[in-house]
């Protein structure tokens, strides 16, 4: 009995112990990142040189730093007592000069004499019941920091309960978008720095390098935290000449919107001018996106000249960086190119006048790590910057190994003049992070896009259109056009639009300018063919293409001023067309009055397609006069207010982007339309491919894609590559085959039954690429995840078929799987047609298709069976 009651008071006594031992936490097991040094990094059981700790001879465990050092470690009133032995390490001989301070919530609790290399090492032991905040410093001994080693030995805290935890000595500003943190930093100087940005984290992990010193909108400086001489953010010349400009931190404010999308503005302002700059952040919670943009204002004696001024300057640290980008030309837009970054700037721009998909576009995706870009793994930023005018994206990555990406307009022969109290905004970057590649990345995007981009996005589906262009070209004459509208209609058809060449003068048709119908083509107006559409029961729109005139018209001659031409010079007229001048007020009131005008005398057209077909090739605006360098900010924005007010004027009117095919595609222009124009190259084989690439940044409820008979490929096919979009159509249903004519109608009424809802309405999972196989699949998964499309198109032969596991089902849920457009069950590519699996069957073993010629293809539809 007696040995048993030693064992347990043994045994209390040990757990006493060990308790004891379990609230001393040792100063090196916190995150010393966060402590600041004057020379090199704090370093845990090793002096500042990476030597042991040395303090008169002894060796010990604890803390190396150099002076000017700084700790700040958050107690939260839970601990007891801070002990430590102070001094200069040996490694510095007799040199140094060190004063070691211990501050508890603001009052000084030890402050030690000078100390140098080779004195006796200070005993610090201070009580610290109910204090929150704890400072540590190693001050110098007022003769500069040379040789200020400074060891923080057998340093611990002992605690009452929990744990210390390090604190950055600066403000922080956390700016978070979902599953996405950006974590800003104000230093005792009041510079705005970039500590972080990626996944969602703790201070530790944003801080888990110390405190970074990358400006987080850059200009071009020296100072003793940090230099910059790389591409800046912001560029102007002061009233008085000067060159530099330097930002400091004033203040911020957040506001939540509702519970979704909160507005953070940085507010900045130079140290020594009364210039202004103001930063917002807008973020997506649900859909997690960022919207970044900025603003600038002044109130100097005389005008400022902006020069350069980005949307945004986002700094990435990784072990290396790909980049995606959208390259092409006319018909062969939205191709892809990835490669590696390399050390040195990558420059993506634009100086037509207007957004162009014929070179290079102004949407990115920069995957980060060694490896090629994936679908499903990896940390991704992509982006697109929303202007409809002159872009530069730049990728500069510095030798040290971080990545700057700074977004905004073309500041090629762009200086804007800047007059005290006026309020310059830059265009907002729509950006997302994502950790599973560029799949979530895609479907981060498309979801913001739908809620809150594009008009109607998230709510009505858009209609299925039959277009005359391939059949008729500008022939859009009463006996020509009416003749299709029934049968149209009977195709399954809900909007016939009429194209280009129903306007012009009396004498003339397609006269660019005069937006009254030509009686050459229809003599009796529009009415006849808008009745005929009535009657047979299918809509009718209208092309338009306001911003060009031709040289026969009656502005050209009455209002020269109003074009964009170039004095004393040869004109050149891209399609015999001239691009007026909407820097002008008046000619932007020209354009929303005759747009507003059609609208008024034919108000049963309900859609139009905006054509734009010509960049500026005579970029000079009588209007602006000396300041021609404000052409490009001030033609987007006139372009802007012009579909603005005649959005305003016409709430109810779907409308289309198009510009030369598939050239204006941007989140600038959609705000005020439905969808665009993905291509003038209706061939299903290249669209594959042009689809492919732009579902990386758009949804395909914007993708206008239609079925046409260029490349005489497979009717199924064409449908089956073309309901991946917003289905329509363009061909002579007059003259149609009848096998043409029936897949035509099967195919439109299983897209208009079951898949128009989940593709223009779903996520996209990109599953095998055309770029790396013989073959495209691409699925679409309803945002309930009840239902779901898969596409599977064979691009090149292949000898044997495929298995597919798909993504985004529902666990542990049954799907039936049926194979649609196909003329009976007999003719399905899908081996699983007709069969009841479950997700994880479908996700795991996948579908099999016998799919390998050329041409070959395949729409499934899937849905929970209850």
């Amino acid at each position: 009995m007696t040995k048993r009651i030693s064992f347990w008071a043994f045994l209390c006594l040990f757990s006493g112990f060990l308790l004891q031992a379990q609230t001393k936490v040792n100063l090196s097991d916190l995150s010393l990142p966060l402590m600041t040094t004057g020379y090199g990094k704090a370093v845990a059981n090793k002096s500042i040189d990476r030597n042991p700790i040395r303090l008169n001879g002894k060796e010990y465990q604890g803390v190396g730093t150099h002076a000017e050092s700084k700790f700040i470690v958050s107690l939260n009133g839970k601990a007891k007592r801070f002990s430590a032995w102070v001094g200069v390490d040996d490694e510095v001989g007799t040199r140094g000069s060190v004063v070691f301070v211990v501050t508890a919530d603001g009052k000084e609790l030890f402050r030690s004499p000078v100390m140098h290399g080779g004195d006796k090492p200070a005993k610090v032991d201070v009580q610290l019941k109910k204090v929150d905040t704890v400072v540590l410093e190693a001050l110098s001994g007022n003769d500069g920091i040379s040789s200020d080693h400074a060891d923080w030995a057998n340093a611990f805290f002992e605690m009452e309960e929990g744990k210390p935890a390090a604190l950055p000595d600066c403000r922080i500003i956390e700016i978070g978008a979902g599953q996405t943190l950006l974590t800003l930093t104000v230093d005792k100087k009041n510079n705005l720095l970039q500590q972080y940005f990626g996944q969602q984290a703790g201070l530790e992990s944003v801080f888990r390098n110390g405190e970074q010193k990358e400006q987080a909108y850059p200009t071009i400086q020296s100072n003793s935290r940090f230099t910059y001489w790389g591409e800046p953010a912001l560029h102007v010349v002061h009233a008085d000449g000067h060159t530099s400009s330097q930002l400091k931190y004033v203040n911020h404010e957040t506001t939540n919107t509702d519970d979704n999308v909160t507005i953070t503005v940085i507010h900045l302002k130079d140290d020594t001018y009364p210039f202004f700059v103001d930063l917002f952040y807008q973020t997506y919670k649900k859909e997690n996106v960022m919207e970044q943009w900025s603003e600038i204002r002044h109130q100097e004696p005389q005008a400022v000249v902006v020069k350069e001024a980005a949307s945004s300057a986002l700094t990435l640290h990784a072990r290396g960086y790909w980049l995606t980008q959208f390259t092409g030309d006319w018909a062969n837009e939205f191709q892809i190119d990835e490669y590696p970054l390399t050390v040195g700037s990558k420059v993506l721009e634009n100086k037509w006048g207007i957004t162009s998909s014929n070179g290079r576009q102004q949407h990115f995706m920069i995957s980060m790590g060694n490896k090629e870009p994936s679908e499903t793994e990896g940390e991704v930023l992509a982006g697109s910057l929303a202007w409809s005018g002159n872009y530069r994206l730049q990728f500069e990555v510095a030798t040290s190994g971080q990545l700057t990406v700074l977004s905004g307009m073309n500041p090629w022969s762009a200086d804007y003049t800047l007059p005290a109290g006026k309020t310059y905004r830059t265009p907002a970057l729509i950006y997302t992070y994502s950790t599973q590649g560029k799949g979530q990345a895609s479907r981060n995007l498309h979801r913001w896009a739908l809620n809150y981009n594009v008009r109607e996005g998230n709510t009505a589906l858009l209609r299925t259109i039959f277009n005359n262009w391939e059949a008729t070209g500008m022939n859009t004459s009463d006996p020509v056009i009416i003749p299709f509208l029934k049968p149209a209609h009977d195709l399954g058809f809900e909007l016939f639009l009429l194209d280009d060449g129903w306007f012009g003068l009396e004498n003339k048709a397609r006269v660019l300018g005069e937006w009254n119908s030509t009686p050459k083509m229809h003599p009796h107006g529009m009415t006849p063919i808008i009745e005929a559409a009535k009657a047979t029961g299918i809509d009718f729109g209208l092309w338009v293409e306001m911003e060009m005139a031709n040289p026969e018209a009656h502005l050209v001659k009455e209002h020269p001023e109003w074009l964009l031409t170039e004095p004393d010079r040869e004109h050149h007229l891209q399609r015999g067309q001239y691009v007026l001048d909407l820097a002008n007020p008046d000619v932007q009131d020209f354009c929303i009055h005759a747009f507003n005008a059609i609208l008024k005398t034919y108000p049963d057209i309900s859609f139009v397609k905006w054509d734009c077909n010509s960049p500026f090739h005579n970029p000079y605006s009588q209007y602006l006069g000396k300041q021609q360098q404000h052409l490009w900010y001030e033609y987007t924005m006139g372009l802007y207010r012009v579909f603005n007010e005649t959005v305003k004027a016409n709430p109810d009117l779907q409308m289309m982007l198009c510009s030369a095919g598939g050239a204006r595609c941007d989140y600038g222009a959609l705000r005020y339309f439905h969808e665009f124009w993905t291509s003038d190259n209706t061939n299903p084989l290249r669209r594959v491919f042009i689809q492919w690439g732009s579902s990386h940044i758009f949804p395909a409820k914007v993708q206008g894609a239609h079925v046409t008979h260029m490349g005489k490929q497979p009717f199924k096919f064409a449908f089956d590559v073309a309901m991946s979009g917003c289905l329509g159509m363009d061909a002579n249903p007059v003259t149609m085959s009848e096998k043409d004519r029936a897949i035509t109608k099967r195919a439109v009424e299983v897209y208009k039954a079951k898949i128009r809802p989940v593709v223009q309405l779903g996520d996209i999972y990109r599953l095998v690429s055309p770029y790396k196989t013989s073959r495209s699949v691409v699925s679409y998964v309803s945002e309930a995840r009840d239902k779901a499309v898969v596409f599977v198109y064979q691009v090149k032969n292949e000898t044997q078929g495929v298995t597919i596991a798909l993504q985004g089902l529902q666990p542990g849920k049954q799907y039936k799987v049926e194979e649609v457009n196909i003329d009976a069950p007999a003719s399905a590519a899908c081996a699983e047609n007709g069969k009841t699996l479950s997700s994880k069957t479908l996700m795991e073993e996948g579908l099999h298709f016998n799919c390998s010629k050329q041409f070959d293809s395949a729409s499934v539809y899937l849905s929970i069976v209850n």
